[in-house]
């Protein structure tokens, strides 16, 4: 059992993290597995107050600066649920002070604090973007990232927000069906049924969407992964009848960017990302009595 006082204590100073030896963090590890395996591939969120706040954070990167300012915000919102749409690690600086961070986040609050599943919570992702090559710097035995996997391999794909609001890493799968079928099997259930839902996980953790298009097309990110237009998200909006999509998983220059009449909110919550010498705007969304807003992180 973590002590409260010990994720108190990194959630306040995440750098500490970075002192932390490895038995410290197989702890944060163990449990946070345990409490992902508890839950389903297709989180279902409801909230009956209209005055409860949901705040929604995109990719980290490693971008520890701007997570801490999120923590803050966080702080003062008080949402009733924050939704992390994957990507925490790979790239930045301070990845494992990212990924132990919303752990810890997790573990202290298992009922506010959610993530899901980006396409770089992988292994293959991982090891041809810096995390992978980090990890094993620090701790020198490949064998000791199968603690990671471990936690990539219990996370779920999506939200579904009080029956109308879909969040997720990437976008749309081409099964519309997909998420009905996803819907009720635990994480730690993936194995069996992922033979026959393999294409469309791919999918939602690297679909993107495009305007003037027409459809699905083929990807430059690729086998399998497809951009898709506006039509084939109205169909899908419809056929599971949502209101609105919020996602992560591209860069912008404002910091956020709306699809298909503003009913696809995309964010990206990293503002140095790559390290690069001009930051972009970091972003996120909070959702408010059906609505949905997206903020920089000032």
């Amino acid at each position: 059992m973590i002590e409260k006082s010990f994720l108190n204590k990194i959630i306040k100073n995440p750098y500490l993290i970075a002192k932390l030896n490895f038995n410290q963090l197989i702890l944060v590890f163990r449990e946070a597995v345990k409490l992902f395996g508890e839950e389903n591939l297709i989180l279902e969120l409801k909230s009956k107050n209209l005055q409860d706040k949901v705040i929604v954070i995109g990719d980290l990167h490693g971008d520890l600066l701007s997570l801490m300012r999120l923590v803050e915000i966080i702080r003062l919102e008080n949402p009733k649920y924050v939704i992390f749409l994957g990507d925490i690690v790979d790239r930045g600086l301070y990845q494992l002070e990212c990924f132990i961070l919303v752990l810890a986040l997790k573990i202290k609050d298992s009922n506010k604090y959610y993530l899901l599943k980006g396409n770089h919570e992988t292994l293959e992702v991982n090891q041809n973007y810096g995390f992978y090559q980090a990890f094993l710097n620090r701790f020198k035995d490949p064998k000791k990232f199968n603690q990671v996997l471990a936690i990539y391999n219990a996370l779920p794909y999506c939200v579904l927000l009080n029956e109308s609001l879909l969040c997720l890493h990437g976008g749309i799968p081409e099964d519309f069906n997909a998420i009905n079928r996803l819907r009720g099997i635990k994480t730690s259930e993936v194995n069996l049924i992922y033979e026959n839902t393999a294409k469309s996980l791919l999918q939602i953790m690297w679909n993107d969407p495009k305007p003037n298009l027409k459809g699905f097309t083929e990807s430059f990110r690729g086998r399998e992964i497809k951009f898709f237009g506006e039509d084939v998200f109205t169909d899908f909006m419809r056929e599971n009848k949502l209101d609105y999509l919020i996602r992560a998983h591209e860069r912008f220059p404002e910091g956020y960017k709306w699809f298909f009449n503003e009913r696809l909110l995309s964010i990206f919550s990293s503002a140095n990302y790559r390290s690069m010498l001009t930051p972009i705007p970091a972003s996120y969304a909070i959702i408010r009595n059906k609505t949905v807003m997206p903020k920089i992180i000032s």
